[in-house]
């Protein structure tokens, strides 16, 4: 039986995964350093998924309120901090939003592929907001693959996240 293509996808990033030299380290590596492109060509999570239904539905109504314009990652400080950088327009106004977290090695880690990420607070159009003690959690996050052009992602639930090197 022939595979979707979300399976095939998520099969090429498994196999992809197995090409990852012993010696790359993403804890260590500069490289995971910039901004990376959110690819979503690989079977959704719950928020991916979100997003591309209220954005990219036949009905396009949310589109009229507020338009989806992207969506890239932004790692920076040594791999020690993340900014995910969502851009919307709202009613036609362009908005911003960026959550920051933070990341560091994660214990017991002898790959160097695996961080602890933890959520430090999120921002609209630059003003810092308040935010409840319920968002203050840490996960893990790997980083299965990495060279120059490309890594590959995955969160707490295992899902891949195909990232392309994005211009800074």
């Amino acid at each position: 039986m022939q595979k979707s293509i979300p399976e095939q996808n998520f099969a090429m990033l498994e196999e992809l995964e197995v090409l990852k030299p012993v010696s790359t380290r993403p804890t260590d590596d500069s490289r995971l350093n910039g901004r990376w492109d959110f690819c979503f060509d690989v079977e959704p999570d719950v928020g991916t998924g979100f997003i591309k239904d209220l954005f990219e539905g036949e009905d396009g109504f949310m589109r009229r309120i507020l338009d989806f314009q992207g969506v890239h990652m932004e790692i920076g400080n040594d791999q020690s901090t993340i900014q995910l950088v969502v851009s919307v327009s709202l009613f036609q106004n362009p908005v911003t939003v960026i959550l920051h977290t933070s990341l560091v090695p994660a214990p017991s880690n002898s790959e160097g592929t695996m961080f602890l990420e933890k959520f430090e607070g999120v921002e609209v159009n630059g003003l810092r907001l308040w935010y409840p003690n319920a968002w203050k959690k840490s996960r893990y996050l790997e980083f299965s693959y990495l060279d120059d052009a490309f890594a590959v992602a995955r969160g707490a639930g295992g899902e891949p996240h195909f990232l392309l090197r994005g211009n800074s």
